[in-house]
């Protein structure tokens, strides 16, 4: 849910703004909530109990959730490449208002916070899988912090 709010207000931000940064920290959020979906939905079919169909259980479910936020991941990752190729042949001024300036630093933090809060929950629940996405939670913040120090030098 923290991840489709701050789509929302990033993206606004980065159409406003005519930032590439902020659009792609954006598509990031994005990619970042569909993987979360999909590694809870993962993890809660692999812990199903084996049954006549599956007498070995539905673990491999987790190799191909493992797969598909992969193929997310490189999806995202050749969009922005594609889009930065695009503003370095082609650039276009960046203007930021001190409301995106905000906006950007609350989705720091909030990306911050909640990268340590699924991180906490992975290791009480000794998920490999939580504490890897609270740790992408808690560099994406770091990411978001250049950007946000990038927009604060040009205005």
């Amino acid at each position: 849910v923290v991840n489709l709010i701050l789509v929302v207000f990033k993206g606004a931000v980065g159409l406003l703004s005519n930032s590439i940064a902020v659009l792609l920290d954006a598509l990031n959020n994005l990619s970042d909530a569909l993987s979360s979906v999909i590694t809870i939905l993962g993890t809660k079919l692999s812990g199903r109990a084996p049954d006549k169909k599956h007498p070995y259980g539905y673990g491999r479910i987790e190799y191909l959730t493992g797969m598909l936020i992969a193929v997310i991941v490189l999806f995202a990752g050749l969009s922005a490449a594609k889009e930065s190729i695009g503003k370095i042949v082609h650039p276009e001024e960046a203007s930021y208002t001190w409301v995106s300036i905000l906006i950007i630093a609350v989705g720091i933090a909030a990306k911050f916070l909640t990268g340590r809060y699924v991180k906490g929950v992975g290791t009480q629940l000794n998920s490999s899988a939580l504490i890897a996405s609270g740790s992408d939670a808690t560099f994406d913040a770091v990411l978001s912090a250049s950007v946000l120090l990038s927009a604060l030098l040009s205005v």
